[in-house]
């Protein structure tokens, strides 16, 4: 018996010798050897995979020209890279939040969020140079790659040691983690060739800094909480900045001298975007949730902090101990809907009872699910209105489901209509365009025009300082609109 194990452990390690030596590739942008254990082909539909997820989650801007604008500068900066051979392609996405991303086969996301507060092509260039160069260098297949190897070695540790096999479950979380954002070299890496990829399509790489002092001061603005998505994947730091800037010096003026910046296309481009949260997607007033395209509202309990996600509205009770989120249901119909949530495998539930929610048809019921710690219990209400099936849970600790559960019932009975005419008629805030007629600042014309946004919001949008110089002539983005009868900031997550 133990040649015959020594003679498996023999092959496993002789398998993962295999699976490092088979591993290097060429990184196709650097000409640099990498770790990879994942095909071309097999990213490619990787890729896709992720594409259709993101398409099914996160809703397109309905801009068809600034669609095809981001779209046009993308391609024209993916065609001077080392894989211009992939189906690249470029997506704005209807999201405040200041990001943008890559998956792996050449799928690039911005949002309309980070769009508003760039001022020129050749910011929009930097930042989708940027997460070119993720593709072009295969960070994230190099990642999965490390994980895989990772895994395999936890798999072969587990059978060769019961030390090893005792953490490896901690080791896959761990992978898990360490796998949200790219590395340090990874992001020098990306951001070298960005400007490259930048030069090459005759862009002032300059302007990078530009983006990284943006992202700083909403940080700073923001007091530390609501960091920009971006920043939070891809974060900045001293070193990053000073290797742009060396970069940059290395150039010389003639190389300097042909770029571009193109401002007053980007403006145009830009003119009417939303700014901000859009209120017409849903918004808080106190505890009371309207959704204005949908027409309706519910309400959650005083003190409970809340958050309008894209998929759902969850609030969450101020122990943090209970849970309540609205969202569409996968089944329409009540009946059916709740049939398949009570059914869901390790779900104990109460049979469904038949209600009405404000005249609109419903079905309520308990249930308990187990959990690593224990289990929960809640209350599921699936409600028609408006040929859509909405589903409310409401969830917390079994131990205290007694104290939540008529929380939860009163949260699912007080869905209903929206009739307020007020919260049916708001709009979104957008930007605005403006070419200055006199010398004037920032702060000048938010005194003299008022704004729904501060002086603060408009200086980080603009890249300037409110009390800058403005000259006849010269062009900033202003914000215009009326904010909702909220009395809160709905601007912010």
């Amino acid at each position: 018996m133990s040649g015959i194990q020594h003679v498996g452990r023999g092959r496993l390690i002789a398998i993962l010798l295999s699976m490092i030596l088979t591993g290097c590739a060429t990184n196709p942008a650097t000409g640099e050897r990498m770790f990879s254990l994942i095909s071309e082909n097999q990213e490619i539909e990787m890729g896709r995979a992720y594409a259709a997820q993101i398409a099914e989650t996160m809703p397109w801007y309905d801009d068809d020209d600034l669609q095809a604008y981001v779209e046009r500068i993308g391609q024209s900066l993916a065609a001077t890279s080392e894989r211009a051979h992939l189906s690249w392609s470029f997506t704005v996405l209807d999201d405040a939040a200041v990001n943008a991303f890559a998956v792996p086969g050449g799928y690039l996301y911005v949002t309309r969020g980070i769009l508003t507060y760039f001022n020129s092509e050749a910011e929009l260039a930097a930042v989708l140079g940027h997460e070119i160069g993720h593709v072009t260098a295969r960070h994230s297949v190099e990642q999965l790659s490390r994980q895989q190897l990772l895994g395999g070695l936890l798999g072969i540790g587990s059978i060769l040691s019961d030390e090893v096999r005792a953490v490896s479950g901690f080791g896959a979380t761990a992978i898990g983690i360490l796998g949200l954002s790219y590395s340090r070299a990874d992001e020098h890496q990306a951001d070298s060739l960005g400007v490259r990829y930048a030069l090459r399509d005759r862009y002032d790489p300059r302007v990078a800094l530009r983006v990284h002092t943006m992202l700083g001061r909403q940080t700073a603005l923001s007091g530390g909480r609501g960091i920009p998505n971006w920043l939070a994947t891809h974060p900045s730091s001293a070193d990053r900045i000073d290797r742009i800037h060396a970069q940059v010096d290395m150039l010389s003026d003639t190389e300097l001298a042909q770029t571009r910046v193109l401002a007053t296309e980007y403006l145009t481009a830009v003119d009417g975007v939303v700014f901000g949260l859009d209120p017409r997607q849903g918004f808080f007033q106190g505890p009371r949730f309207l959704h204005p395209d949908l027409e309706f509202t519910f309400s959650l309990p005083d003190g409970w902090q809340t958050v309008n996600l894209t998929q759902a509205v969850v609030g969450q009770s101020p122990n943090e101990d209970a849970v309540v989120q609205l969202a569409l249901a996968d089944t329409s119909g009540h009946a059916d809907a709740a049939r398949e949530f009570f059914s869901g495998e390790g779900i104990r539930s109460s049979a469904g009872r038949r209600a009405s929610v404000h005249g609109h048809p419903a079905t309520i019921g308990t249930f308990e699910a187990p959990t690593d710690g224990g289990s929960v219990s809640g209350v599921a209400g699936f409600i028609d209105y408006r040929d859509r099936t909405y589903q409310i849970l409401g969830y917390t600790g079994t131990q205290q489901f007694r104290t939540y559960e008529e929380v939860f019932r009163s949260v699912i009975g007080s869905f209903d209509r929206l009739t307020d005419r007020a919260a049916l008629a708001v709009q979104p805030l957008r930007i605005d365009v403006r070419t200055i007629q006199r010398a004037t600042t920032l702060n000048a014309m938010v005194e003299d025009q008022g704004s729904p946004v501060s002086a603060d919001e408009l200086e980080i949008a603009n890249g300037i300082e409110a009390d800058t110089p403005l000259s006849r002539g010269d062009q900033i983005k202003w914000v215009v609109g009326t904010l909702p009868p909220s009395g809160d900031r709905w601007a912010e997550r």
